[in-house]
């Protein structure tokens, strides 16, 4: 071998290591998308009934809360009224679902064996449907 072939050579060896092509950019992305695919499937759903989950935690705290004042003073007319004061029993947060609306609370309650209602909205945010959430449907 010359001494320009052998220099070719080297320069063509270089240029081909220094990178990826396209097509293999291509196939890394197409894995990865796959992958998140995969991950999201499987993912979503628990993220749903965890959230679930924290809603009925969040009611039960709540119910205790409304308890605590009950025993201090009468019954509240809003939830509001757990969060003001140097004692209050609930962040102004704490009133918020996991979707981010408000729970709602009626007093006195629609039924007459319930002294309140307590709900979530649940995860369609929208009141009165099959996926709220509420202190009466344990």
């Amino acid at each position: 071998m010359n001494a320009r072939s052998l220099l070719m050579h080297r320069v063509c060896r270089v240029t081909a290591a220094r990178g990826m092509t396209l097509i293999e950019i291509m196939v890394v992305i197409a894995i990865i998308g796959i992958v998140m695919t995969a991950v999201g499937v499987g993912v979503v759903p628990q993220l749903n009934k965890a959230r679930i989950k924290a809603a009925a935690a969040q009611l039960n705290t709540i119910e205790n809360a409304l308890t605590t004042y009950s025993l201090d003073a009468d019954t509240p007319n809003s939830l509001e009224e757990l969060t003001k004061g140097g004692g209050a029993l609930l962040k102004a947060k704490q009133l918020k679902d996991p979707w981010g609306t408000l729970f709602t609370y009626a007093y006195p309650s629609s039924d007459s064996d319930r002294e309140y209602d307590l709900c979530s909205n649940g995860p369609d945010k929208r009141a009165g449907t099959d996926d709220d959430i509420c202190n009466y449907e344990k």
